[in-house]
């Protein structure tokens, strides 16, 4: 599909064809699709309604919602883009699109949160004037459609607030209960030097979609601002407290706030390639099972982060004796990191020719050897970091 994207202009039709097939194939995208067709046809109603009756208010409504669909167009687009396979030039695929979407989605409500609570302190000082007659209708209206949303989308938030950081939830492969794993690897017999790099794929549990969270955050927000349109309206038509505009915008801009923080928390912890919290123990636990694998001397360099909403990465060094066939420790670091939730490793298997090599010393081994054995002595905390 990414190469396809490249020859769009060639066959334009093709293309949308294509891609509006694939929207359909998968549930996430299906339900980003058709609660967007809802959207925009409640827009144009709105639009058409207000330029028709002169309202101002409706029509300004009417174009917040265009801006909801945009949050729900890259919300789609982001979706289709995951499926996307890999190419030479982005070798690991699309699929930290949907962080990226997710990232983005949350700093735009994080923007509209701020700006409608210094508004709403200005309009404490001073409420202005409200003309009910229209918002009741409309606010009704725009209620309904967004709750169709929160059921559409609802699976997203219980993903994501069970389990933060990285996701490992797949639909594609969570209904089977199974996992497989392939791997190659080569060696150099002159050095003692040799890779594995392989990846299994599995259900590992729930987890968080960052670009659906995002997408239910939006629509979360947009409901919310319905109600206290629909509350505040209660309260200026039955006892002319105008305040009540003003202090329910107050409350839902610091609601939607705080609700979207840990969609950025976790969405940042995967950009900036942090540890996946959930599998932190499990990890520490088997670099431990690493070091007393038989033949093993130690191991340098573990780094494992979370790639996408189903992709944990990792990669190793391990050296080992002179004597020790490097696949058998290539097949057991691989089982017991899968165990642990890395699905994507890379394993570099070092023996001690391989130091003396590089370093033309015979005490080239013994010296990254006493180096590893200090960084052993460190103490782990939960935070993912180390002291002496």
């Amino acid at each position: 599909m990414g190469d396809a994207l490249q020859h769009s202009s060639q066959s334009l039709p093709r293309f949308i064809k294509e891609s509006l097939k694939q929207i359909l194939e998968e549930y996430d995208s299906r339900q980003i699709f058709y609660f967007l067709c809802l959207n925009l046809a409640f827009t144009f109603v709105e639009l058409f309604y207000g330029v028709w009756t002169n309202s101002l208010g409706l029509i300004s409504d009417g174009f917040h919602m265009l801006f909801d669909c945009s949050a729900l167009v890259m919300g789609l687009f982001a979706a289709l883009m995951t499926r996307w396979k890999a190419t030479r030039i982005f070798s690991y695929g699309y699929g930290r699109v949907e962080i990226l979407s997710g990232f983005i989605n949350g700093l735009f409500l994080m923007v509209i949160a701020f700006f409608v609570f210094i508004e709403s302190v200005a309009r404490l000082v001073d409420p202005p004037d409200i003309d009910t007659n229209m918002l009741t209708p409309v606010s009704v209206g725009g209620l309904i459609v967004n709750l169709v949303g929160i059921c559409a989308f609802s699976h997203a938030h219980s993903h994501g607030s069970s389990r933060g950081g990285c996701p490992s939830h797949d639909h594609n492969h969570s209904h089977h209960g199974h996992g497989h794993s392939h791997g190659h690897g080569h060696s150099h017999s002159d050095y003692g030097h040799s890779h594995n790099h392989g990846h299994s794929h599995g259900s590992l549990g729930g987890g968080m979609n960052a670009n659906m969270r995002g997408v239910f955050l939006h629509v979360l927000a947009d409901t919310l601002g319905s109600v206290g349109v629909i509350i505040s309206t209660i309260f200026i038509q039955q006892f002319g407290w105008l305040i009540a505009d003003p202090l329910c915008s107050l409350f839902i801009a610091t609601l939607i706030f705080l609700s979207v923080i840990p969609l950025i928390k976790d969405a940042c912890q995967v950009l900036l390639l942090r540890m996946p919290p959930e599998n932190e123990k499990d990890l520490h636990i088997a670099l431990e099972k690493i070091q007393k694998i038989d033949g093993v001397i130690s191991c340098r360099d573990p780094h494992f982060w979370c790639h996408s909403a189903n992709v944990i990465a990792g990669t190793i060094h391990v050296q080992v004796m002179s004597d020790v066939m490097e696949q058998r420790i290539i097949q057991q670091v691989s089982a017991i990191l899968k165990d642990s939730g890395v699905n994507n490793l890379t394993v570099q298997v070092e023996k001690e020719a391989y130091f003396q090599h590089m370093s033309g010393l015979s005490t080239g081994f013994h010296d990254v050897l006493a180096m590893t054995k200090q960084m052993e002595s460190m103490k782990y905390y939960k935070d993912g970091t180390y002291i002496m």
